[in-house]
């Protein structure tokens, strides 16, 4: 038997060796469609869809999700969550089958996220807070526990807590709003991130998309991105007030995904016209011939958009990022003013050493060791329009909202 010193000396080892090797890999050769970015990681492109039509196909009713062999039984998008999980269909490895409940939220001044996830070998609850003025992350914890200790609800009205402890994220969903109460341990053993958010939702409808990547492979995602936020974060005696101008968006996601994935995702929120309209925009996973997840809110009903085309620089995540519909729907640039970058591979590991050494076997870690995630995510406002199903056209001017580029293996 291995013992933990003799664990924790070679863990640490490896994460030398893997920082050794990782900047040796970034000093090589590009492949085919590999760039080096900003920040000077080697990434491959995410394809752009192509600008031919798709159907996209709604479902208006309640349906498995599943056959009982653990196919998919539906693919479409749907205006509420009518997908029903069964997850005791599923035939995919434990591993594979991930949940999540995200919170992304923002103003003016600052930004930041909630997510309460289990990945099938891991599982986390953490919280972020984001300064644009300075540039600076004001605070950004994780904390892990092992798979299986959150319970996690097969739709997306029940709630769900994150425990650890003394530490918790409790998110209530009630009629119309969503609260989240969370204290989360700070830098110190007496220092804690304290607060709640009440999310208003401003619009009934919203984005419930089934993407398969294969016959049984799919992803569940719920995005609603019309939630009004308001409340506060405590950290260091300094208390962050949220107020009417302050939206959030609910990513709720269950699937069985492959190990390796990129993604591109935004959304923004903000009054047009006295109303309220946000959007979701995405692409870059699975087969999205049914339905993709580009959608414009506006006075509580989705308008649903085909393709949505990205324009962005790799090598420069700060400058305009433009977006095109290949209806003619929707043209829109966004100009960031504060830009997360942030890269967890074997080597970034290391900050997680203690829980990973304190909640995991040994033979659990190396396993674990295989997982990267590398995100770059833009806070700013959107400039442009958008086209209603009517025909409306409304122009869209300093929307406040978030694009993201993600890299995972997992």
């Amino acid at each position: 038997m291995i013992k933990k010193k003799s664990m924790l000396s070679f863990f640490i080892g490896i994460c030398i060796v893997s920082s050794l090797l990782i900047y040796s890999c970034s000093n090589s050769k590009l492949g085919p469609n590999e760039v080096k970015d900003q920040h000077g990681k080697i990434i491959s492109l995410i394809p752009e869809p192509d600008q031919s039509p798709t159907k996209q196909t709604e479902i208006k009713s309640n349906v498995s999700l599943l056959k009982d062999n653990g196919e998919l039984n539906v693919s479409g998008w749907a205006r509420y969550p009518f997908f029903q999980v069964d997850e005791s269909k599923i035939k995919a490895d434990p591993k594979r089958y991930k949940r999540w409940e995200h919170y992304t939220f923002y103003n003016e001044k600052f930004g930041g996220a909630i997510t309460v996830t289990d990945i099938g070998n891991l599982a986390m609850g953490s919280i972020e807070l984001l300064d644009f003025a300075t540039g600076k992350a004001i605070f950004s914890k994780t904390e892990l526990v092992r798979p299986g200790d959150i319970f996690f609800p097969t739709n997306t009205a029940d709630p769900i807590e994150f425990k650890k402890g003394d530490q918790f994220i409790r998110i209530t969903k009630l009629k119309g709003k969503r609260i989240i109460e969370y204290s989360i341990l700070g830098d110190s053993s007496s220092e804690f991130i304290k607060g709640n958010f009440e999310l208003i939702e401003k619009a009934p409808e919203a984005l419930a998309v089934i993407t398969p990547f294969s016959e049984s492979a799919f992803f569940y995602e719920y995005k609603m991105p019309s939630l009004l936020c308001k409340g506060s974060i405590t950290y260091n005696n300094i208390t962050y007030e949220f107020n009417d101008k302050s939206y959030a968006v609910l990513d709720w996601g269950r699937g069985t995904w492959p190990e390796k994935n990129k993604w591109l995702w935004a959304a923004g929120a903000g009054l047009v016209q006295g109303e309220v309209l946000s959007l979701n925009l995405g692409y870059g996973f699975g087969t999205p011939d049914k339905a993709t997840e580009n959608g414009i809110v506006y006075k509580g009903k989705v308008h649903k958009l085909d393709k949505v085309i990205w324009k962005y620089d790799v090598t420069d995540y700060k400058k305009p990022w433009k977006f095109t519909s290949n209806e003619g729907r929707l043209e829109l640039e966004f100009t960031p003013v504060y830009v997360l970058s942030s890269d967890i591979d074997l080597a970034g590991m290391v900050g997680f050493l203690k829980q990973l050494y304190q909640n995991f076997s040994f033979t659990e870690i190396l396993d674990l060791l295989k997982t990267e995630a590398y995100l770059n995510k833009a806070f700013g406002h959107y400039n442009g329009y958008v086209i209603l199903d009517n025909g409306t056209k409304l122009e869209v001017k300093d929307l406040a909202g978030f694009v993201e580029q993600m890299y995972q293996q997992w």
